[in-house]
């Protein structure tokens, strides 16, 4: 989750702390925040750019052309690459020069307004090939720049070009034409500037098969094998049983007949199905039957419940991840999207709080996290008066790891294979990561590992390293409860005390912002690195858990005892109480931060100690009022919205 969200939120970092496209200064962000459409408007008279948006070929053919020529580089690599895209442009007479044209990204429609993607054609660059009679084979590739005015960028995003290069330009070859680009906007385009140094150039790569691509696809191919086995391991029994019992039945015909053969059944006309079928309950059977495509569907599609489960936790998963999903698919669509500079009043919009601010949604899975574990250890303490250490650590890391390694994998060296488009710079940027870091992944470490920086393989794999850290502490703390309740609440909210003073001191030494939307220095990811994806900070939410999960244990059934005596008009006025403040609360976590987006869109600097106040309390806050609702929910008090979160679609 706050991986996708940093990405999206501050694409302004560099290669070499995140392993992202390198776009600028932390500024260039700002400005999307920061000025309105209106303060940009005296930037776009110039009649270069009107020209350019009029008549884009003609104007690269005219300006670019002569720019080029006047940056004449000396390398030869460079000269070969140069002097063939002066020959395209110059022509447009021949049908590969007219392709070559057509492949180039021009100024799409809102450019004025912020949309500075010039897509381009990626089909038709790759489609240029020799064996279709061209003089070169091409690749498409994206010049990605920071465009300023004054010291303010004058975009948020960088304006990115998708131009179609021949076979004579290699990578990093680009010298004279990133000149020629830059002579061509900073001497003509006056105020706008672009610096050297903001210029990325990234190029569509054949990748070939490695090491870990193989490793990639023997596991996937294992786990494709034993799930055919298993689907198929039913049938097949069913069917060796069945001729089994025909052939034993055939056997127990011929001996009353006389015959030779003889059968001594277990009584008189059955046929024994512990001798027809000694495989049925075979090890073996069990273990491929686990990865049966038929069982896991219906057990994926069930809405069967058991006694005892806390049906409202079904809903409150549904809508924590379809809010994560949200705000995921906000920031990925902010990135790719056009008319950037109106993006400023969606940012001011209260309504739209809910999705820049969906991070509460992760603490929504760390409360129920807890809540579950400490609820099950605590009877399973009490019924077998031990803890099974072997079974509770092998089963959990079993079953994240094997699936969380096929997704590492393959992100780290599949997907740079598989990817294909325009934009899989994007998609497969978490490639290089992965190669380096995907061990970090199978220990649940990588919130840790690399410490000074924030190359995590599958960046929201955080919450799985900080989810599984919580899980390894947890018996501690429900074993201090069971043996101890009063030391074991004590210690408990000792820690969450200190967790929480821990995350105001940081931001207030760091003068961080409430979140890691306002984060002042989001280029290095300060916020990400020493607030977001450490345990001792996002650990609140799941104390409150674990607190929560004993309590229901020890106390519910005689709570909801309690609630039952109340009167009518008692139950319904306690109700209301309850969910209005707690649903206030909510409200305040989410939108409590709409006053300080305006102040940051207006330029307007945040209040420290409001920062401060918001990271030492919100994670606690929402935790508590989260468990108060599941349980108001378990205690009858939850009416309309309990049957709502308890609905089954079956």
């Amino acid at each position: 989750l706050g991986q996708g969200f940093l990405s999206r939120l501050h694409p302004v970092v560099s290669t070499q702390s995140t392993g992202y496209i390198q776009l600028g200064s932390s500024q260039n962000y700002d400005i999307l925040l920061n000025n309105p459409p209106s303060a940009l408007s005296s930037l776009w008279t110039n009649k270069e750019i009107l020209d350019l948006l009029n008549n884009p070929v003609n104007y690269l053919k005219d300006e670019l052309l002569s720019n080029l020529q006047q940056s004449a580089d000396a390398d030869d690599d460079s000269t070969k690459c140069e002097e063939k895209i002066l020959s395209l442009v110059d022509s447009l007479k021949t049908d590969e020069s007219i392709r070559f044209v057509d492949a180039l990204g021009k100024p799409p429609s809102g450019f004025l307004n912020g949309n500075t993607v010039l897509m381009g054609s990626y089909d038709t660059c790759k489609s240029m090939i020799k064996s279709s009679g061209y003089g070169s084979t091409y690749k498409p590739c994206k010049i990605k720049a920071v465009m300023t005015a004054g010291n303010k960028s004058v975009i948020g995003t960088p304006v990115t070009w998708t131009v179609c290069f021949p076979q004579e330009c290699r990578d990093g070859n680009f010298t004279s034409l990133k000149k020629g680009i830059l002579n061509l906007i900073n001497s003509r385009w006056d105020p706008i500037h672009i610096a050297e140094s903001s210029v990325i150039t990234t190029c569509d790569i054949d990748y070939q098969y490695d090491a870990g691509a193989y490793c990639a696809i023997v596991l996937i191919s294992v786990i494709v094998f034993m799930v055919i086995v298993g689907s198929l391991w039913d049938p097949l029994v069913m069917l060796m049983t069945s001729m089994k019992v025909a052939e034993d039945r055939k056997v127990l015909v011929n001996s009353e007949q006389g015959g030779e053969d003889e059968i001594v059944p277990d009584s008189p006309g059955v046929v024994s199905e512990q001798k027809v079928d000694p495989i049925q309950n075979s090890t073996i059977g069990e273990v491929f039957k686990c990865f049966s495509l038929q069982r896991s569907v219906e057990a994926l599609l069930s809405t069967t419940t058991k006694e005892g489960q806390i049906l409202c936790m079904n809903g409150i998963r549904v809508m924590s991840i379809n809010w994560v999903v949200l705000g995921h698919v906000y920031y990925i669509g902010l990135g790719a999207a056009g008319d950037l500079l109106d993006v400023n009043d969606l940012y001011r919009r209260e309504s739209n709080s809910f999705t820049w601010n969906a991070l509460p949604s992760v603490d929504s899975f760390f409360l129920m996290s807890g809540f579950l574990v400490s609820l099950l250890l605590s009877k399973d303490l009490a019924r077998r008066g031990k803890f099974n250490a072997v079974g509770y650590y092998l089963h959990r890391y079993l079953r994240l790891t094997v699936p969380f390694l096929v997704v590492t994998l393959g992100q780290g060296f599949l997907s740079r294979i598989f990817i294909r488009g325009p934009f899989e710079d994007l998609l497969s940027k978490g490639t290089s990561n992965c190669q380096k870091w995907w061990w970090t992944n199978i220990l649940y470490i990588n919130n840790f590992v690399p410490w000074n920086k924030i190359e995590i393989c599958v960046g929201q794999s955080w919450y799985l390293s900080n989810d599984f850290q919580f899980f390894l502490i947890a018996p501690l703390f429900i074993w201090l409860l069971y043996k101890s309740p009063k030391t074991g609440v004590a210690v408990t909210l000792v820690t969450l005390a200190c967790s929480c003073v821990a995350a105001g001191v940081i931001t207030y030494g760091y003068n961080l912002g409430p979140t890691t939307v306002f984060d002042p220095n989001a280029a290095n990811f300060t916020d990400f690195k020493l607030l977001y994806d450490k345990p001792w900070i996002r650990c609140p939410p799941y104390l409150i858990g674990l607190l929560g999960g004993y309590f229901c244990y020890k106390n519910l059934d005689s709570l909801k005892l309690y609630i039952s005596r109340l009167s009518f008009i008692t139950r319904m006025l306690l109700s209301v109480v309850l969910w209005i403040t707690t649903v206030t609360v909510q409200y305040l976590v989410v939108f409590g931060l709409h006053n300080d987006m305006l102040k940051k869109t207006s330029g307007e600097k945040i209040n420290l100690t409001e920062s401060v106040l918001y990271e030492t309390f919100a994670r606690s806050s929402w935790g508590i009022v989260l468990l108060i609702q599941i349980i108001i929910c378990q205690c009858g008090l939850g009416g309309v919205i309990n049957k709502a979160l308890s609905w089954k679609a079956g």
